[in-house]
């Protein structure tokens, strides 16, 4: 069985690109007499760069199944989601060590170690 897993970051999620985007374009409605623009595309860029500083993702392959977890939170607890093939499988709260199938999350060092098999595959957090 081989398992492969990579650590995807904001700018592949796409949330601190448009944000910063957003934030661009409302500098330039402002400057162009449009405040409600303005404060429209303020408002969704801080949202958007918001959370982009609070997910962080990981993609896991395992014999053609394709895996994503989905952590939100900086620290304890973690908010999980783990995605099969995109389609929600489990969604949870780790305060401390959960099992769920072939997969187990722990806090190691204030971080979430993502286990698969009980080999650690990566810490996210």
């Amino acid at each position: 069985m081989k398992v492969s897993a990579r650590e995807v970051g904001v700018w592949k999620m796409g949330y601190l690109t448009i944000g910063l985007i957003f934030m661009a374009l409302s500098i330039f409605s402002w400057a162009y007499g449009r405040d409600f623009l303005g404060f429209f595309f303020s408002i969704s860029g801080l949202t958007l760069l918001w959370e982009a500083d609070k997910r962080r993702a990981m993609v896991v392959s395992v014999d053609g199944r394709n895996f994503k977890v989905l952590v939100r939170g900086r620290k304890a607890p973690f908010e999980v989601t783990l995605l099969e093939n995109e389609r929600v499988s489990w969604r949870g709260t780790v305060e401390d060590y959960v099992e769920v199938g072939d997969f187990s999350f722990d806090i190691v060092d204030g971080k979430l170690s993502i286990k698969f098999n009980g080999k650690e595959i990566g810490r996210l957090g």
